[in-house]
């Protein structure tokens, strides 16, 4: 009897870490791409030329922030992939503007 319930115990232990539920990652990289593709944005300074996908990147960055924040890693990442190609097109957006009215020419 001892043995058997020593036996069950042992199965039971060794199977016990196979059933943990594993959390996302923290996306940590999307972050980091996110927040560059933002800053670029900004320092181009889409907000004026490319107000409407200045303001979505802006948004999806914040909200991103708050659910990683949260450690809502899942709709941490949506909204810093959302930020980063919003911001990436405010970006293109901005120069080809400036490049067409002749702003910034050396």
């Amino acid at each position: 009897m001892a043995a058997a319930r020593a036996a069950s115990l042992a199965i039971f232990l060794t199977a016990l870490p196979a059933c943990k539920i594993m959390a996302p990652a923290a996306p940590y990289e999307d972050y980091a791409l996110a927040r560059a593709a933002v800053r670029a944005a900004q320092d181009a300074d889409s907000a004026r030329f490319a107000t409407n996908l200045w303001n979505k990147a802006e948004d999806n960055f914040r909200s991103g922030q708050k659910a990683f924040r949260d450690a809502d890693y899942e709709a941490a990442k949506k909204h810093f992939q959302l930020a980063q190609q919003f911001a990436e097109k405010a970006e293109n957006i901005t120069r080809l503007k400036k490049f067409q009215t002749g702003e910034n020419f050396p």
